[in-house]
């Protein structure tokens, strides 16, 4: 029988877990944001350089998985970093992970990332939980997975985004004192923002806000069946000059809140992940 290449990768990757005794996750936290705050909240924690399980890809080799309880809930926290990714490597590398922890046990997943405001309802500083996504990218981590156990050939991605956990996030954020609203983002084509002619005819169509390197974590998660949160945190706004030096002070600026969020969001995580579990998931 011919083995699907993820498949053998993930399949190698699970016997170092098990002989290693890691934790198996009931989430997985994949931040673009940084985990390095969240990772000193864990109980019973422990850290795993990915490239020391066999089957990880390269292009992971570097990243460092933190294990442990969040708020109770066992999770995976992984940074999701631009990848030094080869051509002539699959495309599924890309967001390997993913299948990795939906293999080892997690159910759902959280993921942050930055973009750009296209609306002016989306001021900096807002966390955009997304509600639904527009592919805009060009570029898909399911090719050539025909083969592959871990998922369908045809994965519904309108299940990705879980409703209940986005609205348990909008209370939490807003409790918080957090700017949150549920929103439609584009996955845009990186690394570049678009242009004002693409920012107008995206939300007359009706994105509110844009992302980079988003549509491999959606897709993966759809194909492995995971479903969860996706939250965008607005550092630019669409119609402003790009200034980096600004858009990491705003990152920098919410980063103590975003965190706060994400550790007392643990509880709805693990209701929903037991409800998914249990054939309830949104």
């Amino acid at each position: 029988m011919n083995t699907c290449a993820l498949d053998a990768s993930v399949a190698s990757a699970l016997c170092t877990l098990e002989r290693r005794s890691i934790l198996r996750p009931s989430a997985l936290y994949l931040l673009s944001t940084g985990v390095s705050v969240l990772a000193g909240r864990l109980q019973r924690t422990g850290r795993l350089p990915l490239g020391k399980l066999d089957g990880a890809p390269r292009a992971w080799s570097d990243s460092l998985l933190h294990f442990g309880l969040l708020e109770g809930l066992p999770v995976w926290l992984l940074e999701n970093s631009p990848l030094d990714r080869e051509p002539q490597e699959p495309e599924w590398q890309r967001a390997w992970p993913l299948w990795l922890a939906a293999s080892a046990g997690a159910s759902t997943f959280v993921h942050t990332t930055a973009g750009s405001a296209l609306v002016p309802e989306l001021a900096p500083g807002t966390i955009a939980m997304l509600k639904d996504h527009v592919n805009l990218s060009g570029g898909t981590p399911l090719e050539a997975l025909g083969a592959s156990r871990l998922g369908g050939q045809f994965p519904d991605v309108s299940r990705v985004h879980d409703k209940a956990l986005r609205r348990s996030a909008l209370e939490l954020a807003r409790s918080l004192g957090l700017a949150a609203r549920e929103t439609v983002a584009a996955c845009a084509v990186g690394p570049a923002l678009e242009t004002p002619a693409e920012r107008g005819w995206m939300a007359r169509c009706g994105v509110e806000a844009s992302a980079q390197d988003l549509a491999p974590t959606l897709l993966a998660a759809a194909h492995a069946g995971l479903g969860g949160l996706c939250m965008l945190v607005v550092v630019h706004s669409g119609d402003a000059d790009l200034d980096i030096a600004q858009v990491a002070a705003r990152a920098e600026a919410i980063a103590p809140a975003l965190d706060d969020l994400l550790a007392k969001l643990a509880v709805a995580v693990q209701r929903e992940a037991r409800d998914r579990l249990e054939g309830r998931g949104a």
